[in-house]
């Protein structure tokens, strides 16, 4: 006789994905890192324009908002690594099979996870960009260059920063489902959101056009009171933000549908 199992209820596998998310400790130990390496280096950053901002030799405009939140570029790794561990670390440990065995609608489970993943990274993303802001205004009114949440696109960049770090970390659990392997997985996220940003710039149509359409050319727009040339509007950066992540999560999904475990 053959049993028909019940669908699962998505409070259900949510709860189950929570459970599997903060039985590691690698998650607590990533989450932390990301948030003290991105205070840390905003902080250092802001000490040392607030202290070489009246040295003759200096021409730059300080960038209270860019400087703040300078330490996402080393956070946003971490965050888009958490995310691709959350998948990977599944299939190496062939806990996937069980996971799927026991819920057959694949895409349900991918939809709990990313739930989880978003939920979990957007608190820690909201409070570590607050915090940064918040620390490097502190050391730059040392110097009367800080700037109050008030002052205009302060908010916005805050609301960004925090935004965009369940962003990546949504977009690296998508490249573990599509590619299922940790160090090719963090490869691709890593050539995205760091290596290809640090080899295009110039003013040529084209490396203009390719920066623009990368992650970190969007918040680092967004962050900022004094955007660099060729800098894409706001809203472009936006648009930027959410199609890597709602993309990337509609590829796995049809993925993860169509092949086996």
């Amino acid at each position: 006789m053959t049993v028909a199992l019940a669908p699962a209820r998505p409070q259900d596998l949510v709860a189950s994905e929570w459970i599997k998310l903060r039985s590691l400790r690698s998650t607590y130990f990533m989450l932390l890192a990301a948030a003290v390496i991105a205070l840390a280096i905003g902080m250092v950053v802001c000490s040392v324009d607030a202290s070489e901002v009246a040295h003759p030799l200096r021409h730059t405009p300080v960038d209270p908002l860019a400087d703040s939140f300078i330490g996402f570029v080393i956070a946003q790794l971490i965050f888009a690594a958490l995310g691709v561990l959350a998948m990977t670390g599944e299939y190496s440990s062939g806990l996937i099979r069980i996971t799927f065995a026991a819920v057959p609608a694949r895409r349900a489970v991918l939809a709990a996870k990313a739930a989880v993943i978003c939920m979990v990274t957007l608190a820690v993303g909201l409070v570590t960009a607050l915090a940064a802001f918040l620390a490097g205004q502190a050391i730059l009114s040392t110097q009367h260059l800080g700037i109050s949440l008030s002052h205009p696109g302060a908010a916005r960049a805050v609301i960004a920063a925090g935004l965009f770090l369940p962003a990546v970390a949504l977009t690296g659990l998508a490249v573990g489902v599509l590619i299922r392997n940790a160090a090719g997985a963090l490869a691709v996220v890593v050539a995205v959101l760091f290596v290809v940003p640090s080899f295009l710039s110039g003013s040529n149509r084209w490396v203009v056009d390719i920066a623009n359409a990368l992650p970190p050319t969007a918040i680092r727009r967004l962050v900022s009171l004094h955007p660099v040339p060729h800098a894409p509007s706001v809203t472009e950066c936006v648009i930027v933000i959410i199609a890597y992540p709602l993309l990337t999560l509609i590829a796995a999904a049809i993925v993860l549908h169509r092949r086996d475990t």
